[in-house]
Formats: C-alpha cells, structure tokens, sequence
C-alpha cells in the first residue's frame, strides 16, 4: 500500500515535488563531504536534492527509495538510485558510509526510530548524518492550533482541507528529534532550524511576500524550536 502511494506520490496524479539543494543542505555538503567518500541519501526522490550536488562533486553517491517512479526519475539523470522496501531494514553492510542524508523523509514513516538505528549501522565510525523535517511546533502551526483550532500536517498544498489524506506521519519538535537520536546511539547532535519568517508567513498579511529578515535569522538561530519552519539535524556516529 506504502508502495502503491509513493509511486503515484511521484507522477503528476500526485504531489511530485522536485527536488532541489537548499542553503542548509549545501553548507553543510560543502564543510563534510569530501571527494572519494561514499554518501548514501535515504529517501532519494528524484535525486534533484542531495545527488546531483554529491555526484558532481566527486563522492560515490548511492540513492535509495521506497518509490520505483522516483527511482526512475534519479537513474535518468545518471544517478545510482536502488528501490528498497523500507528506510528501516537497509540492504548494505555494517560501517559502509562516510555520509548519510534523509531530507523530508522521518516524517513518512512508522517507525523513524528504526530507520534512524538502521543509519547509525550503516554510517561509518565517525560518520556525519544529516536529516531535516518539518516543525509541528513552529510559531505559525502554534496560531493556526491554539486561535484557528486548525492543524496543518504540512505534507502539500492539500494539507489543511484535507488532512486525512496528508503523507505526513509522524511530527517533530527540536526536542523530540533530538530525543530520538540520542536514544538510537547518535553522538553531537545539533538541531538547527531554517525556512521561517514573520511577515511572509503571517496569514494573509504575508500574501505574495518572500524571504525574512537579517535579524529574523539571528532569532531563528536562538530558537530553532519556536522560529524555524523545518528542523534540521547535525549528528554523527562515535568513533
């Protein structure tokens, strides 16, 4: 069933989003992934996020998904992409990866403390994980919840009118997502937050505006868990 949804999750019928290399990703590529590692992205789509930057950039890139379209979309730009079955059991070895990235994906599954345990099996010893998800406890889904009595579970822009059908699971705080893995055996985990604003998000006010200021930014930076939209993670395997 999983299987059937993500396949047409990735077509026109469905949400097909496209991937792309956003500011907190490509930093943080750029300060950890060297030429010649090998980097596995769990949950790869169209492989238009992490790949295209890993594989031009000289690392062994390996892509997985639970989805076949989108496994066929990251293997028509030249990527390795492999279908699996599910993010918690990994077809490859103890200690294989330099690196690991998972962006929006936690958020799909049953049980993403499992795939989290199958990450640190798989990441090398002193391997770097990177992770993002969406913030259930940013300021704007507060107001919507406590004044609107309204959740939005943030997965596309059916979300609010309809969200029976949202492909969001399972939700996070900075708190949680750290609490998680730490509990699967993660070491120096940092959780930042990115992608917040005040006037572009504010309801209706912000219609049509982009972008948050500089002093925003120094905020978000302070209080991830209140003023970032999306949540990501900074963690590693000990040595």
């Amino acid at each position: 069933m999983a299987t059937a949804y993500y396949d047409r999750y990735w077509t026109t019928e469905g949400f097909q989003p496209t991937g792309n290399t956003f500011k907190e990703l490509g930093n943080f590529l750029a300060d950890h992934a060297k030429a010649g590692q090998s980097w596995l992205d769990v949950g790869c789509g169209d492989g238009r996020t992490s790949g295209v930057w890993l594989a031009s950039n000289g690392i062994e890139y390996t892509g997985v998904d639970v989805s076949q379209t989108a496994v066929a979309e990251a293997c028509s730009i030249g990527l390795d992409a492999r279908l699996i079955e599910d993010a918690g059991s990994l077809p490859f070895d103890d200690d294989t990866f330099d690196g690991i990235v998972m962006v929006e994906v936690l958020e799909h599954l049953f049980e993403p403390q499992v795939a989290a345990r199958e990450i640190l099996r798989v990441l090398k010893p002193g391997g770097t994980f990177f992770a993002t998800v969406p913030n259930v406890a940013y300021w704007r889904r507060r107001l919507e919840l406590g004044l609107l009595g309204r959740f939005d579970p943030i997965g596309d822009d059916l979300s609010i009118d309809q969200p029976w059908r949202d492909p969001h699971i399972r939700f996070f705080t900075a708190a949680t997502l750290h609490h998680m893995l730490a509990g699967e055996g993660f070491a120096a985990i940092k959780v930042a937050g990115h992608a917040g604003a005040w006037v572009s998000d504010w309801p209706r006010v912000g219609r049509g505006r982009t972008g948050n200021s500089a002093a925003y930014r120094w905020l978000e930076a302070r209080a991830p868990g209140l003023l970032g939209k999306r949540l990501n993670v900074v963690a590693r395997k000990a040595d």
